[in-house]
């Protein structure tokens, strides 16, 4: 390799892309569950829902910071540029944030409601105008509790079109660098999307054994989640298998200085972090784990394992951990290999 390489897109980049992932896999997971079984899976529904906004804001709050002038990121929420990847992708990123909040709101337990916090505002501001049209808002009064289960519908309908927009955003914002030829690769949003999937599920799945926990649930409640929950994971494990050949055959079988960037991941500096831990750690170490589990159910007709949430815990690390590396992995092999390419 000849040249100096120069690193513009660093981590913070990388965590972002990864983040995005989670928020748009977390809440299309959520509104899937809720769509095949409001109340059967009412659990994985509403952790999905919890955890959907939160990872995308801070990613976005990283990727300001790592902008040249962040305080003027404001200006591609004023501006709309049709031919603008980043422009589409930030109205986007906009839209998604504001249903992933509604999205939470209406999940939360039934004790908040947003007509009370108006009750804390001091009776001097009611005069402001402001206040005062969204206080008598007849969308405000919609929002009320026992408006929710149909909103819930919309809302989650709506937003699963558009988390799975960002699930491949992420990968197109890459893709349309032509000069880049390891990112300028059909297959890349596909990769992403599927990530995306996987890393939401696991999101779903650590925070259901370790943080919230199984508090008031049966025995046949956890055990429905869990089989819900790990046959999700598992079919998008074989499809992130897929993806992933199909993203090494799109470089292979592109011109010339893609399949020469290749050999980052096939033999260069990126290979084990590649092969070894973003496919080996974060695709099939947790898919033989979800085979053990799964083998019961599928192969011998009896019910599932009893539920372990250590492995439940080991699978979703390991998936969580291989995600961002994969994004690691491109968004550093993608600036190295328009050196190679040169």
């Amino acid at each position: 390799m000849e040249g100096q390489v120069f690193i513009f897109w660093n981590w913070s980049v990388a965590l972002y892309l990864f983040v995005a992932g989670v928020s748009a896999g977390a809440f299309a997971i959520s509104a899937l569950a809720y769509f095949l079984g409001e109340e059967k899976y009412q659990k994985i529904t509403r952790i999905g829902a919890y955890i959907a906004p939160f990872p995308l804001i801070f990613g976005i709050i990283c990727l300001i910071y790592d902008l040249e002038r962040p305080a003027l990121f404001w200006k591609l929420l004023v501006t709309l540029q049709i031919n603008s990847v980043m422009s589409l992708g930030s109205w986007l990123l906009l839209i998604f944030s504001f249903l992933s909040f509604l999205y939470f709101y209406l999940w939360l337990p039934e004790r908040f409601e947003l007509m009370d916090l108006f009750k804390l505002i001091p009776r001097g501001w009611e005069k402001v105008t402001i206040i005062r049209a969204i206080k008598s808002s007849p969308l405000l009064r919609r929002l009320r509790r026992e408006s929710l289960d149909g909103i819930r519908r919309w809302v989650g309908l709506t937003g699963i079109p558009v988390s799975l927009l960002v699930g491949i955003y992420t990968g197109v914002l890459l893709g349309a660098l032509v000069a880049r030829p390891f990112w300028n690769n059909p297959m890349l949003p596909m990769l992403f999307l599927v990530s995306a999937l996987k890393t939401g599920t696991a999101s779903i799945c650590l925070v259901g054994c370790f943080i919230q926990g199984f508090r008031g649930m049966s025995r046949e409640e956890i055990e429905t989640n869990k089989f819900m929950i790990h046959a999700i994971d598992f079919i998008l494990m074989i499809l992130a298998i897929i993806a992933v050949l199909l993203f090494i055959f799109g470089l292979y079988s592109s011109p010339r200085s893609s399949a020469e960037s290749a050999q980052l991941i096939m033999g260069g500096e990126f290979t084990f972090l590649f092969w070894g831990l973003a496919v080996g750690l974060g695709i099939l170490f947790p898919l033989v784990l979800e085979v053990h589990e799964l083998v019961p159910h599928f192969i011998k007709h009896i019910a599932p394992r009893e539920h372990n949430p250590w492995i439940s815990g080991v699978i979703t690390l390991s998936v969580l951990a291989g995600g961002f590396i994969l994004r690691y992995v491109v968004v550093y092999a993608g600036q190295m290999s328009q050196v190679i390419s040169s």
